[in-house]
């Protein structure tokens, strides 16, 4: 089982098209995978579940997306110049023995011509410190309003194709 994380808590993002992209891509690989958009995390979270305090419907959702599965697609989008900060809050909710040697691949999105460069720098570094393993090709999803059709699909080809190579190189391990 595959998680992808939206790594972001707004409503009806462009991120979590982005994410359904990639769910239907694995699934025509015959992936078994999962999103958990932030977007759906308790509100208060921050307050109820971090730092030694108890929250079980976040408990649970940590339990089912991250601790359950191998494997992660974390997809971000640029939010003042990195990634955003609920999807940082998120991570400090996790155990650091839970989530060792685990992989995941990163996607960035923009709309602007970086495709979220920097954020997917600052979110690899988060998870080499945690010793997760970071899938090297990081698609730079820039301009995503022109880059994403009315059906969801990618219309570049090869914005495509290096997808499918970071998705090998997942699927691999």
């Amino acid at each position: 089982m595959i998680s992808i994380i939206v790594g972001t808590n707004r409503k009806n993002s462009e991120t979590l098209r982005v994410a359904k992209y990639y769910q239907k891509t694995l699934e025509d690989r015959s992936e078994d995978c999962q999103i958990l958009d932030l977007a759906n995390l308790p509100h208060d979270f921050v307050y109820t579940a971090l730092y030694g305090a108890q929250n079980e419907e976040f408990n649970t959702l940590v339990e089912q997306y991250i601790f359950s599965v191998e494997k992660l697609i974390v997809v971000t989008p640029e939010y003042n110049g990195s990634f955003p900060g609920v999807m940082k809050a998120f991570i400090d909710g996790w155990n650091p023995r839970r989530v060792f040697n685990k992989w995941v691949a990163l996607v960035g999105v923009s709309s602007g011509r970086q495709g979220n460069a920097r954020g997917m720098d600052d979110l690899t570094n988060v998870f080499n410190y945690l010793k997760i393993n970071v899938i090297p090709i990081k698609p730079p999803m820039s301009q995503i309003s022109d880059l994403l059709n009315e059906n969801n699909e990618v219309a570049d080809d090869g914005m495509k194709g290096m997808i499918n190579m970071q998705l090998d190189l997942l699927l691999e391990k």
